[in-house]
């Protein structure tokens, strides 16, 4: 995250730090009660226990932590990136001395004093599968669910609290990304090497980010010009021949400016029909991407971060002559190419006030143009979207740390351009806004954190966002519960977001209610309650944790894709009656034994919606789900393991009763087992880091047999291949390196 923005957004941060601090007298020691720490130029603070003890968020970029005490003269420690645990020495004639003792970090870090639930998937938790992109960067983890979209594109989507992907507030280094044309595709735009680390924030976000977050904000940071690596590469090869190549090269001109080019390159040239229905199980394609990052500070008031990149990705699928029995010139294929061009540029500015402690202001802009096709042998569709966004924020305290507030505007102008078959789309949505937001904090055993928005849409007029979040910390910190609520709407682009039935022959059917709103639909609205319980304790001398998250994502207003209404339709229109999404998930995490982690998780879903009167389970979404995940390094860290076990339970499938017997299937899926490991070579080469890693994904070769209803007869009215609810290729063996020189 860019540093000086980041001030103002410090529930996004690393992690934290754990400590002591102890007076010494001569050989004797004693416990520093009631000292104040806090990082300089930020309004993160903490202070010591009656045992001297002390945790501390991690700052969003280097810099140093204060130490304050009655009777001795405040002073100051460099801290290393990857210090765990810092135990500082307090000597009668003011001086401080430190011991770093560096732990080894989780794959994924769990914040214990932020307000909002807070999971951060380091570089580690990447290392631990292909991660080639965003999208499979969620494998080993409990809390976001990855499936196929369908059974001919080849493009994987994410639930987050039970809903789709675009419920949730995606963001890259703190900005929008994943809204509009991109929902469908754009999780395959950031590849996983790019990725510095990825924070995942349940329930309803900060009214900082906008007011668009229903489930909770994935944000990405990604790697940075000022600490990355001065050459970074990863290959990447799988039995379906999909290879990548990533390079990133970064460098600092001087102590004040860096820079740095991120750079991917991937070809899939296999062509193959595993199931024989006469359809590539997988599309073949390409994709070039470039992203350009400068970074300026002054050292002490100003930081600027600014760049560009520009991505240009293509896929073609469908039938093949390949694989056509009794195939000749006069056979009419079944054809999908999908394609995306798009650049953008970004600036992040930021400025401190010295004389004034936490004080500061952010200025983030940004704008792109993006081109997406998606054209079958039925279906057409062409889309352009010209977004930009400026958001300013200003930071500040009043009277002492414990009181903070944010407070600030925002700008977007989205044009969205849209032609589906013979129908033209055009919206238009401009959204002013300003928001304030005021946070208390009571030492480390309560904060308060309550925010408002209000934006004025030049369809919807003006609408409030309110959203709270309360943490409560006891038994030092090893006890946490929060409490959160807030409110969302959202505008749903009904083509990018059901991309996937455009691989049907499905009729649209769109009741529009309003023809002065997009697509003649109202905004979706909802508020969403949220309550997450943290125990942090010792099993076996060893530390592990459970943590229960149970949150409900209530609708007013919804736009509702109803494929149960007919076996030949999407009929989209407004809600009528209820819609929810309860979800409940316990997750349990321990070191069993030096550098052997385990993670194991149960999620209970519960979400319905009306469907013409009718409340019913929400399609392809798993009741239950469980998961276990097993990571291991060895002593001399030459060599990692990891395995992961997911448990995906039965899917309820749309009414297809109507169609002949043969294109029937059942009202509810099986539920499958999903198995994928890797195992990962360290060493280094002349000091670069050189990494040679081989894994498996869905290990037990699990396939959902026949994905493509009317196979055989692609341009009849029963063909259906969005109705994919598991894995639509079997088992995928991969590797590849990594090499870095630092």
């Amino acid at each position: 995250m860019f540093g000086l923005l980041a001030i103002a957004l410090p529930f996004l941060t690393r992690g934290q730090l754990n400590g002591r601090l102890v007076e010494i007298s001569g050989k004797d020691t004693s416990a520093i009660a009631g000292a104040t720490l806090f990082w300089k130029n930020t309004s993160i603070s903490s202070s010591t226990d009656s045992s001297g003890k002390f945790t501390i968020a991690l700052p969003p970029v280097p810099t140093k932590l204060l130490v304050s005490y009655i009777g001795f003269q405040t002073d100051s420690l460099s801290v290393k990136p990857d210090t765990k645990f810092l135990l500082i020495g307090l000597k009668t004639e003011n001086q401080l001395k430190e011991i770093e003792i560096i732990f080894e970090r989780q794959s994924t870090e769990l914040s214990y004093l932020n307000p909002i639930k807070l999971e951060t998937l380091t570089e580690r938790s990447l290392m631990k599968a292909a991660c080639c992109n965003l999208s499979e960067s969620f494998e080993t983890n409990p809390s976001v669910d990855v499936n196929f979209a369908d059974a001919v594109s080849g493009a994987k989507q994410i639930q987050l609290l039970g809903l789709s992907g675009q419920y949730a507030q995606i963001t890259k280094e703190n900005m929008p990304y994943l809204r509009g044309l991109a929902n469908s595709y754009g999780l395959s735009f950031i590849p996983g090497t790019w990725i510095h680390s990825i924070q995942l924030g349940k329930g309803a976000g900060s009214v900082i980010n906008g007011y668009e977050s229903f489930t909770g904000q994935i944000n990405t940071e990604l790697q940075k010009p000022e600490d990355t690596e001065k050459l970074s590469f990863n290959t990447y090869v799988n039995e379906n021949l999909r290879n990548e190549y990533n390079l990133n090269l970064s460098r600092r001109f001087n102590p004040k400016f860096s820079a740095a080019v991120l750079s991917h390159l991937n070809s899939n040239p296999l062509k193959q029909d595993k199931n024989n229905d006469g359809f590539l199980d997988i599309p073949t394609g390409q994709q070039q991407n470039i992203l350009t990052k400068f970074a300026y500070s002054s050292g002490k008031k100003f930081e600027a971060q600014f760049g560009g990149g520009f991505l240009n990705d293509s896929r073609a699928g469908g039938q093949d002559k390949l694989f056509i029995k009794n195939y000749n010139d006069t056979t009419q294929l079944y054809h999908l190419n999908i394609d995306n061009k798009k650049w953008e540029v970004y600036s992040k500015t930021g400025f401190v006030f010295p004389k004034k402690p936490g004080t500061s202001t952010g200025l983030q802009l940004s704008y792109l143009d993006h081109d997406l096709s998606n054209n079958n042998s039925r279906n057409t569709y062409t889309g352009n979207q010209k977004t930009f966004y400026a958001n300013f924020i200003f930071q500040g305290i009043i009277n002492n740390t414990n009181h903070t507030y944010r407070t600030g505007a925002s700008f977007l102008n989205d044009q969205v351009t849209e032609k589906f078959n013979s129908n033209h789309y055009l919206r238009t949505e401009q959204v002013p806004g300003v928001f304030g937001e005021y946070a208390f904090s009571y030492k480390t055993t309560f904060n308060l954190v309550a925010g408002l928005r209000g934006d004025y849409h030049n369809y919807y007029g003006f609408f409030m966002t309110p959203r709270v979040h309360m943490r409560f910390g006891f038994n030092e910190n090893h006890t946490v519960l929060r409490l959160s609520a807030g409110k969302a709407l959202r505008t749903s682009s009904i083509f990018s977001d059901n991309m996937q039935l455009m691989a049907s022959n499905r009729q649209w059917v769109i009741g529009a209610s309003d023809f002065y709103m997009p697509y003649g639909l109202n905004p979706e609205t909802a508020w969403n309650y949220g309550f997450n319980f943290t125990q942090k304790f010792h099993l076996n001398y060893r530390e592990a944790y459970v943590t229960i998250d149970v949150y409900r994502t209530d609708f007013t207003n919804q736009v509702i894709v109803d494929l149960d209404k007919s076996a030949q339709e999407v009929n989209i229109y407004n809600l009528h009656g209820q819609s929810y999404s309860n979800t409940a998930q316990i997750e349990f995490n321990w070191e069993i034994r030096k550098r052997l982690f385990v993670k194991t998780a149960y999620r209970f879903v519960d979400n319905r919606q009306t469907y013409s009167g009718k409340l019913l389970e929400k399609p392809f979404v798993s009741r239950h789900r469980a998961f276990i995940n097993i990571e291991y390094t060895t002593r001399n860290k030459k060599w990692m393991f990891d395995a992961t076990c997911q448990y995906n339970g039965q899917k309820r499938i749309p009414d297809t009763q109507t169609n002949p017997d043969e294109f029937k299937v059942a009202a509810y899926s099986p539920d499958f087992y999903n198995v994928l490991s890797q195992i990962t070579y360290l060493t280094k080469i002349n000091k670069a880091d050189f990494n040679i890693y081989i894994g498996v994904e869905n290990a037990l070769n699990y396939k959902q047999s026949n994905p493509i209803i009317s196979a055989g007869d692609p341009f009849g009215k029963f063909f259906d291949a969005s109705m994919v609810w598991g894995p639509v290729y079997g088992r995928m063996l991969y590797g590849g390196l990594r090499f870095k020189i630092k």
